[in-house]
């Protein structure tokens, strides 16, 4: 089920955050119920992706010890998971309204085809990780009655791109360092230099879009959120540091709970906005 990578879920509560309703029993009651259809739905798309990709896994020498790929769980089992799971997820996503039931189907569908197929196609294996997360925000919106600028949408999509590429950055090199055995097949189309090319430009449009949704001028407590741009410099700087100088950033998700400067910058920017929201 990829327990740890529920972290990504946690997009669903952004919305929330800066709204200042963290604290609103309902609305975070409502927030959570989104929160746990997205964890039960990601990981019925982790049990089918790890059936798809279960003889390239027994290649990897982190992937090998997946529960599939493992055989600790036969295939049939991982299956009927999967199937548990995503009727559970949808189940909790119905007691929303109708816009989030299907937003969490399209992000089921779109993940399915990714497992099968789109994951293969270059430069849209970055874009749908992208729509997956925007997808969450949009569903903590909703599911919150929460009205948020477009340009929150943005810095949602450009900071998921920006992880995406720098994680397919790191498989590259591990293949190219043969550290990894055999990569997946949609890096034979990518190039060091030009993913570095995709992250700079991505890297520029985050800063930009966060500089605008925080000081425009319909945002709340906008000197309060002009005091949070230099967090968000250092995360994405250091998180350059992390991919360039300490080859990291293969795993975000580990990346958070390892890297104890970014842990605190994530807190400290969550802490500052949920306090600032809530006065």
């Amino acid at each position: 089920m990829r327990v740890t990578q529920w972290t990504k879920n946690f997009f669903v509560y952004a919305a929330l955050l800066f709204h200042g309703g963290l604290f609103h029993g309902r609305d975070f009651y409502v927030v959570s119920l989104a929160f746990l259809s997205f964890c039960l739905a990601s990981s019925s798309v982790y049990f089918v992706n790890d059936i798809f990709d279960v003889h390239s896994d027994r290649l990897n020498p982190k992937k090998c010890h997946r529960p599939i790929a493992s055989r600790a769980i036969p295939i049939p089992v991982g299956w009927a998971c999967a199937a548990v799971l995503l009727t559970a997820g949808l189940a909790i996503s119905s007691r929303l309204d109708r816009g989030c039931l299907l937003l969490l189907l399209s992000y089921v569908v779109i993940n399915l085809l990714y497992a099968i197929w789109l994951k293969h196609i270059v430069i849209i294996d970055v874009m749908i990780i992208a729509y997956g997360f925007v997808v969450r925000a949009i569903v903590g919106a909703w599911a919150g009655n929460i009205s948020m600028t477009n340009w929150f949408f943005l810095c949602v999509m450009f900071l998921s791109l920006f992880l995406a590429l720098g994680k397919r950055r790191q498989e590259l090199l591990a293949v190219q360092e043969r550290r990894l055995q055999e990569g997946r097949h949609v890096l034979q189309h990518y190039t060091l230099s030009f993913i570095d090319q995709m992250m700079t430009i991505v890297t520029t449009a985050i800063l930009m879009c966060y500089a605008l949704f925080a000081m425009d001028p319909k945002t709340r407590d906008v000197q309060a959120m002009a005091l949070t741009i230099p967090l968000v410099l250092y995360g994405i700087f250091y998180y350059l540091y992390l991919i360039h100088v300490k080859r990291g950033g293969d795993a975000p998700d580990e990346a958070l709970y390892k890297e104890k400067p970014l842990l605190a910058v994530v807190l400290l920017y969550i802490l500052w906005i949920a306090a600032v929201r809530s006065w």
